[in-house]
């Protein structure tokens, strides 16, 4: 009668050999994958602190941003001193709040209201700065799926929200490029601000781009295209004083808030 039993393949020494081969090589497949996870991460943190670009944007920019400056001379004698700065802080605050509103993603009114009010300051003061400039208000991206959120910095320096063709018609070519500038720059501010432990990566072409196209000396957007060395706390501190010292060299004579409409 044993004889005639159907031999079952689980019960085949053989079989469990197979069995321990797979597991041993899904098991050391997936320490081979996060172990070259973590290299990459490694590689893409000290890139990111490096700044590092396939190309210099200082030197591939250099002769369009002199046409550009050229450009907008004459729209921008009719402004005031102030404006840089202005259309500097309106970038910013509209970056941050894209960022830092769209992680949310899209939440019921209600619940929007009560997520915005540790920024309702910096809401209102685009918008105040919004229509100083005489553009009107202005609302951060909005974004409503992952797929919004994890394209934002595309979508932004795509001008999805057409902001930076309004800048640049009350401005100009150059203010634009320096209101795009403050964009990347403020993304990456909030994205230090968030209690995500990952360091957020700036985006450095673009921020080198922009500065280089909006005029603005090297020295001063370079540290923006990196991320500062140290823990995090301390990595938004050196960012946040980086900002600071873009803010005062683009600072006109006029205090912050008075802004003058164009003529």
């Amino acid at each position: 009668m044993d004889a005639a039993r159907p031999h079952r393949l689980d019960e085949s020494p053989g079989s469990w050999r197979v069995r321990w081969r797979f597991l041993l090589a899904t098991l050391v497949l997936t320490l081979l994958y996060l172990a070259i996870q973590e290299v990459w991460l490694w590689a893409a943190l000290q890139l990111g602190r490096t700044g590092w670009t396939y190309d210099d944007p200082a030197k591939t920019y250099a002769t369009e941003a002199v046409t550009i400056a050229e450009q907008s001379k004459a729209r921008e004698a009719a402004l005031g001193p102030q404006h840089p700065r202005a259309v500097l802080e309106l970038g910013v605050l509209y970056g941050y709040l894209s960022q830092w509103l769209g992680g949310y993603g899209a939440q019921p009114e209600a619940t929007m209201r009560e997520l915005q009010r540790p920024v309702e300051r910096s809401i209102q003061r685009l918008n105040t700065l919004g229509e100083a400039l005489g553009i009107g208000p202005v609302e951060r991206l909005p974004v409503r799926t992952a797929a919004d959120f994890g394209q934002l910095t595309q979508r932004l320096e795509e001008d999805a929200g057409g902001v930076a063709n309004r800048v640049e018609r009350a401005t100009s070519p150059r203010l634009r490029h320096l209101f795009m500038l403050g964009v990347h720059v403020g993304t990456e501010l909030a994205a230090l601000e968030s209690a995500n432990d990952v360091m957020p990566i700036p985006a450095s072409k673009l921020i080198g781009q922009h500065g280089t196209l909006a005029s603005v000396p090297e020295p001063l957007w370079r540290p923006l295209a990196r991320l500062p060395r140290g823990e995090k706390a301390d990595a938004l501190a050196a960012y946040r004083a980086v900002i600071g010292a873009l803010e005062k060299s683009v600072a006109g004579a006029a205090p912050p808030g008075r802004i003058e409409p164009p003529e």
